[in-house]
């Protein structure tokens, strides 16, 4: 109940709230937009661009940020996000009012996780998770329009890659990308999210999402969480 609490005030304020933030984001090239790589920030730091689960305050002007698990990483020349912690909280990238943002024009979302440490005890569907991407779509139900449907690409402890699922009556639609210890080493992953979405809603997503978030945790569990996170992107077409 505490989570489903959680998701009801961010969601609802997602749907109510204009963001103080860039109005597009950077076109690498013709058919590929960066939502983030996490360039140009301070390692030991939170992502200037990123927001509290309430989606109200830019992560870093917190008062509480301290118990915020992530922070900005440098290896090789190449900057990232870790998350390395038990109590996980949400961070979003608002996408809801970026005026060149067209998921039918890039519907390909990619990104890079490398996993470290996963919560080994958490339940087939918990919220326990090592990573986990989102794409908050639209309004939901009439019943419950407060929680917009949304897509959450995860990386579980133990189910097999490929599951899908439902939660929140079905405004969340969850899709395991892979599953176990991880290799340790970055991977690429990629999802056409509007093929996604028609397949698991049964009818057509708006043109630009409200949000992206992120999230890993290992609060049900108990369990440490260790697992990164870099350039997330929407792209036109797969293996760009």
């Amino acid at each position: 109940m505490r989570r489903f609490t959680l998701l009801i005030i961010l969601f609802s304020v997602f749907l109510s709230t204009s963001f103080a933030q860039p109005q597009k984001v950077e076109e690498l090239e013709d058919g590929i937009k960066l939502i983030e790589d996490f360039e140009g920030e301070t390692a030991g730091t939170l992502p200037q661009r990123w927001f509290n689960q309430k989606a109200t305050v830019a992560v870093p002007d917190l008062p509480n940020r301290d118990t915020y698990a992530y922070k900005i990483m440098e290896e090789d020349g190449n900057t990232f996000l870790r998350f390395e912690g038990i109590n996980g909280k949400h961070l979003n990238f608002p996408t809801k009012d970026v005026e060149n943002i067209d998921i039918y024009d890039t519907p390909i979302l990619s990104w890079r996780w490398r996993i470290h440490d996963i919560p080994t005890g958490a339940d087939d569907e918990d919220n326990d998770v090592a990573a986990s991407i989102y794409v908050v779509m639209d309004v939901g139900s009439v019943l419950f329009k407060e929680v917009p449907k949304s897509i959450r690409y995860t990386w579980s402890s133990n189910l097999e890659k490929g599951k899908e699922f439902s939660k929140f009556f079905g405004n969340q639609k969850t899709v395991v990308m892979g599953t176990g210890s991880g290799s340790g080493s970055w991977q690429t992953f990629e999802r056409n999210i509007v093929q996604d979405y028609i397949r698991l809603y049964g009818d057509e997503p708006p043109k630009t999402p409200i949000a992206i978030l992120i999230l890993s945790d290992g609060d049900d569990t108990g369990e440490n969480v260790k697992a990164d996170y870099d350039d997330i992107m929407l792209k036109s077409y797969l293996g760009q």
